[in-house]
């Protein structure tokens, strides 16, 4: 499981899709992107931040209440979101340290695929919805900084180093 967080390029372009039936091992995917993940104590990890290009990430956590076990989705897609939306704290694996107020949809509908290519429809709100989002803008290229005016993103950063 050679990865490692990193300014990667796959982390700034949009991912391919998994393909199935020409990828790598989906199943031994899942096991070591949810171990990495765990061991740097995130809820979310895509592929795009341990540089592989792909339309991939995993998600969850045993230890909150409320929140899903570790799962991957391959392929993942919103298929509908609420007008009504929230602000919520959120960090980043990729920005270790670095928590900002995002704006997002309160709650989504979203469709995946499992490491065996089943898919799941499913419902999702607050915190469970947000992690969601956050990873599949991991895909399309987008990190959470990109969401926050200049402004907003500074002050953090300048928060940041004075408690370094």
């Amino acid at each position: 499981m050679g990865f490692k967080l990193g300014p990667h390029n796959t982390l700034y372009e949009k991912s391919q899709p998994w393909n199935f039936e020409v990828d790598s091992d989906a199943a031994q995917l899942e096991q070591d992107m949810i171990a990495f993940m765990k061991q740097h104590n995130g809820i979310g990890l895509a592929a795009p931040q341990i540089g592989i290009a792909k339309r991939v990430f995993v998600m969850g956590c045993d230890s909150l209440e409320g929140f899903p076990s570790p799962f991957v989705a391959f392929n993942p897609v919103i298929l509908n979101a609420s007008e009504e939306e929230e602000l919520g704290d959120e960090g980043c694996l990729s920005y270790p340290d670095l928590w900002l107020k995002v704006k997002r949809p309160k709650t989504v509908v979203a469709e995946y695929q499992d490491a065996k290519g089943n898919t799941y429809t499913v419902e999702m709100s607050g915190l469970i919805a947000r992690c969601f989002q956050h990873e599949l803008d991991h895909l399309n290229g987008i990190c959470f900084v990109d969401k926050v005016s200049q402004m907003k993103l500074n002050l953090a950063m300048k928060k940041l180093r004075k408690k370094k």
